[in-house]
């Protein structure tokens, strides 16, 4: 008798609940979830975008979201004492990701979390997760929860869409929320909603985001990204000897490594806004994005050196 071969479950990756109620309504049940689908996009679109959303990557596996749990007791969870990394792929591969390990490690130090360095996925895992679910390219965040006495905490990684490309941004200068010697506030940890507040109080006052500064009316970066400014004795990037208050991004560090123009780092006044020909802000997910506006001052929305840095920054 011949045999049959088993038939794959095109839903393999939703759990049971989810699967039943995307079948019944897959754009409603892709809103839930935050994204709103143009009509007309095929059902394998759908069941893309679907899967990138829904399919955690826990310790190595990977989990249905709708199954996905953490310890209630877990301090990254009751204390905010947890550490992420984010970055997008290029071709499947998670950009600068040795950066993003390196920082990830340092700030588990920095804030007193216990990290085995062999439980953060490399590069290749990573793809794996990604090809596994998606041909397209995609936004990732790695998390570290602490854990609770006697018990580590979780790795886990989830993915995003891409945000949409961005010409420009326009920023207001505000006084950052960031406290000086206080860690969980400057790096990349669960302690991160500060940086969304001032982001989204730079927003209300009608501009993309904020530009934070010190005490001092000194430049640091922007909400979520560094900044670069071309001033008439050469590009500078604020430094970060600045006791703690400026988060050190991997494409910063990429630039000041491989910038077809020399870059210094040096403390920068507010008020030098006035002097600066092309200005840029940088992180790994949105690459890198001229800045055309801060409080009152424009600038060129991409100057001629601007386009030399943008060569070795992929586009989004």
């Amino acid at each position: 008798m011949a045999t049959t071969a088993p038939v794959k479950d095109e839903f393999w990756w939703a759990g049971p609940a989810f699967k039943a109620k995307y079948i019944a309504d897959a754009r409603g049940t892709l809103a839930d979830l935050g994204i709103n689908v143009p009509a007309g996009l095929p059902q394998d679109v759908l069941d893309d975008v679907a899967r990138i959303l829904t399919v955690i990557w826990v310790e190595g596996k990977l989990v249905a979201r709708e199954t996905f749990h953490i310890d209630p007791m877990d301090e990254g969870l009751l204390f905010g004492k947890g550490i992420w990394e984010s970055t997008r792929t290029v071709q499947g591969i998670p950009w600068l990701w040795n950066l993003h390990v390196e920082r990830l490690l340092f700030t588990a130090k920095r804030v007193g979390i216990e990290l085995d360095a062999k439980r953060v996925p490399d590069a290749a895992e990573i793809t794996r997760y990604v090809r596994t679910l998606t041909q397209t390219d995609v936004v990732l965040r790695l998390n570290v929860s602490a854990g609770r006495p006697g018990k580590p905490g979780m790795v886990w990684m989830s993915l995003s869409l891409r945000p949409q490309p961005r010409g420009m941004v326009r920023l207001k200068s505000l006084t950052t929320p960031v406290l000086r010697g206080l860690p969980y506030l400057t790096w990349k940890t669960f302690q991160y909603a500060n940086r969304l507040q001032v982001n989204g109080e730079g927003a209300k006052q009608g501009y993309d985001g904020a530009l934070m500064v010190d005490e001092h009316r000194n430049i640091l970066e922007a909400a979520h990204a560094n900044i670069f400014l071309r001033l008439p004795e050469g590009w500078v990037t604020p430094s970060v000897d600045n006791d703690g208050l400026l988060l050190p991004g991997t494409v910063r560090a990429y630039l000041l490594e491989n910038a077809p123009h020399p870059v210094k780092e040096a403390v920068v006044p507010l008020d030098r806004l006035k002097d600066a020909r092309e200005i840029f802000v940088t992180n790994s997910n949105v690459g890198l994005v001229p800045v055309t506006q801060i409080d009152e001052l424009p600038f060129p929305i991409k100057g001629p050196e601007t386009a030399d840095f943008l060569k070795l920054v992929p586009p989004v």
